[in-house]
């Protein structure tokens, strides 16, 4: 996609009491590496929020031995990539684009408290994309 500006990478072995703490130290060091507007710095927060949330909930399982890392990216100054890794063994992720409609439709009928994260986050980013295990994912977000 082009020149990488500034890569961070951040090491979370912390359970979720502490989640809020680490958002707003992440979001300063995107603050402080590029100025952009209100909506698009809300949006990465919420990014953040649900891929963190994600990893240490269902990928760590609570498990205040495993790891969650999460790396931040400037690309170009137009771009900022975000990867959220966890210890866990990965998930099914035969989730496909062309039935991502048909998830959201069945997940909303199921009034199910989970399962939204993933579509919240497809729904805020320019590219969403899973590692083959199932335990990373990684988004591109236009931050101009």
């Amino acid at each position: 996609m082009g020149v990488i500006v500034k890569a961070i990478t951040y090491t979370i072995n912390h359970d979720i009491k502490a989640l809020a703490g680490t958002i707003d130290l992440l979001l300063r060091a995107v603050m402080s590496e590029h100025c952009m507007r209100d909506q698009i710095l809300f949006e990465i927060k919420v990014v953040l929020n649900e891929l963190i949330v994600n990893a240490l909930c269902h990928g760590n399982n609570y498990d205040l031995n495993k790891v969650t890392y999460v790396t931040l990216k400037f690309v170009n100054k137009h771009y900022l990539y975000i990867s959220v890794k966890d210890d866990g063994c990965g998930f099914n992720q035969n989730l496909k684009k062309s039935s991502l409609d048909d998830y959201i439709e069945a997940t909303n009928k199921s009034l199910c408290e989970h399962g939204r994260g993933l579509i919240i986050v497809d729904r805020l980013c320019d590219m969403v994309r899973l590692n083959r295990c199932g335990n990373k994912i990684s988004i591109i977000k236009d931050i101009q």
